[in-house]
């Protein structure tokens, strides 16, 4: 930028703005056209920090067209030694310079970066599409001040529908003020009240738990339910789960959520595993068959510069990180990952930031005068609040509310193999047609299989076989290691995925389903009509479940999105994405096909 950070910040005059901060939200959101090496940033929250406390909350959005990966800013970062404080907990979070929006929060949750590698007209016009489609009639705008350096023709077509006339701007400020295009349908809603700060979060497994520690650092007061006493216990109760990578070539919204979830999750977890949680010992997948393998190839010459991400192996780089002699000929590495206790997390989350946790069976959700109640089986009032998540997996489909939902309740059992003297060397996760992990207490957790109508969470011998014969289709070297296992006496665990039939997680707000197919008819007769309405929501009810055997992976980034839409926040992903995992597509994927 041609200005300097002080000159930024006295031009939109925030150290006098935010001496007298009121924001209704507690939220104040600065845009920037160009992170370049991230001093603008830095100076913001230098002030803010100092001017502001909690529960305010700053969001700094900044895009970069050609980034410098994390070793460059190091390298530029340290002529400003007035920023050195700062600079450290940037630089830990920064991400691989993979195009796309990266969520980075630090200080305490005081400050969400939302980081935007790619072209800046694009990027921004992907937070425009983003904002609510109806900012016009609460006479508002998402940004509050501007940082203006790089310019192109498309930017001049954004910055104007993001600003409002409380907005202020530093730098180029010669921008034409444009309308919005509409999007073929809506799926966003009315901007929420910023005064509804009670939140009930049903569910304590991983979605649930992420989701209340997303919001408690947005200030919301919130309490989760469950009927078990203790968090994560159903699908997030496994001793050892890990954050399986799944990526692609393929510029599907499937490849792209996962690899947005996959960079997040690597951050999120970090301080856990410091913290002695589990092992951030990274995960090796390797080819099911030929054609996967061709796959990977592909996926290592896409990501060729982001060893920090994925590394392609060969067969002698395999048998070195794993510690057992393999057989397969190549692999992916990614070195970040790793395994989890995810009932521990759950656990952590929660008590961290004292979060309470009731126990209580709820059967019904009642809405009241500006509340939701939930009622147990008994019909009694078990907590009444502003805001509900219905964060409970296929729970969901016992609601009135969320019964639309088509989610499939899917079994799933982990086998505890017994360690070999030449599986206990074993030092990371291996993933293909299953996942093994390193030994703990002397056994490897294996798994999972698929058992889609079986009800029951007793452990099946006719599962340990399957488990041990799909790692050892996996490597046949991984086969060998482990020898031979006695099935008849195997430990293990059963319980059941939450999935969904693209893959992918539901997360967003509820739709009110009786209007909501009355405003949205027309897709029946015109799959690409522009429906110009909001559609109708369900008043401050929340989704966020599906996520298959990827809850790890998924809940990170799903919980934020989920937060930044009950707090009016700019979401920390591009729209399609948003919309791919939104409740509503089910509705409008079956109005455009005619099936309802």
């Amino acid at each position: 930028m041609s200005l300097s950070p002080e000159e930024s910040l006295e031009q939109n005059c925030l150290a006098q703005r935010w001496q007298s901060f009121q924001g209704d939200s507690g939220l104040f959101t600065i845009a920037e056209t160009e992170f370049d090496q991230g001093t603008h940033f830095l100076a913001a929250c230098d002030l803010w920090l100092k001017s502001t406390s909690k529960p305010w909350r700053l969001q700094f959005i900044s895009a970069s067209a050609r980034p410098l990966n994390r070793a460059q800013l190091q390298k530029a970062l340290a002529d400003w030694p007035q920023y050195a404080h700062l600079a450290t907990a940037l630089i830990s979070q920064y991400p691989a310079t993979i195009d796309g929006i990266h969520h980075l929060e630090l200080f305490d949750g005081r400050v969400n970066l939302c980081l935007m590698f790619g072209d800046a007209g694009a990027m921004f016009n992907e937070i425009a599409q983003s904002a609510d489609p109806d900012l016009a009639s609460h006479n508002t705008k998402p940004i509050d001040a501007w940082f203006i350096g790089t310019e192109s023709p498309q930017l001049r077509q954004t910055i104007s529908a993001l600003s409002g006339p409380d907005t202020s701007m530093a730098g180029n400020t010669d921008f034409d003020v444009i309308a919005k295009t509409a999007s073929p349908w809506y799926l966003d809603r009315a901007k929420p009240s910023q005064h509804k700060k009670t939140v009930a979060i049903l569910g304590a497994g991983i979605a649930g738990c992420t989701a209340a520690a997303a919001l408690h650092t947005r200030g919301y007061k919130v309490t989760v339910i469950d009927r078990h006493r203790m968090a994560g216990q159903e699908a997030s109760g496994n001793s050892q789960a890990i954050i399986y990578p799944k990526l692609s070539v393929r510029d599907q919204p499937l490849p792209r959520v996962n690899l947005a979830a996959l960079m997040l999750a690597s951050r999120y977890y970090k301080p856990f595993w410091d913290a002695g949680y589990g092992e951030q010992c990274g995960v090796l997948v390797v080819p099911e068959n030929a054609k996967v393998q061709q796959d990977f190839i592909a996926i290592s010459e896409r990501f060729s510069h982001q060893d920090s991400l994925v590394q392609m192996l060969d067969n002698a780089g395999l048998c070195a990180l794993s510690g057992i002699n393999m057989g397969s000929e190549l692999g992916l590495f990614f070195p970040q990952l790793g395994w989890l206790p995810p009932a521990q997390i759950c656990q952590q989350l929660l008590q961290r930031d004292s979060i309470p946790l009731l126990s209580a069976d709820i059967k019904r959700l009642k809405q009241g005068d500006g509340s939701w109640q939930l009622l147990d089986e008994k019909n009694q009032l078990v907590i009444e609040a502003e805001t509900l998540v219905i964060a409970n997996a296929y729970g969901c489909e016992q609601f009135e509310q969320t019964n639309f939902l088509p989610v499939t309740q899917l079994r799933g059992q982990i086998s505890l193999l017994s360690t070999s003297e030449a599986s206990i060397g074993l030092k990371t996760v291996i993933c293909g047609e299953g996942y093994i992990t390193p030994a703990q207490n002397s056994t490897h957790n294996c798994g999972a299989t698929y058992n889609k109508g079986l009800f029951t969470t007793a452990l099946r011998e006719e599962d340990h076989c399957a488990n041990i014969e799909q790692m050892s289709a996996t490597d046949n070297g991984l086969g060998n290691a482990l020898g031979p296992q006695n099935t008849a006496s195997m430990g293990g665990r059963a319980n059941y995925r939450c999935t969904t039939k693209d893959y992918l997680p539901i997360v967003g707000p509820v739709p009110y389903v009786p209007s909501f197919l009355k405003d949205y008819d027309a897709l029946r007769h015109d799959a690409r009509k522009l429906v110009p309405t909001l559609g109708s929501y369900q008043p401050n009810l929340y989704v966020h479940c599906g996520m298959g055997s990827r809850g790890l992976c998924y809940a990170p980034l799903t919980a934020e999105i989920l937060a930044a839409d009950i707090a009016g926040e700019v979401p920390p992903l591009e729209r399609e994405l948003r919309l791919a995992m939104h409740p509503a597509r089910f509705l409008i994927r079956d109005l455009k096909k005619k099936r309802i």
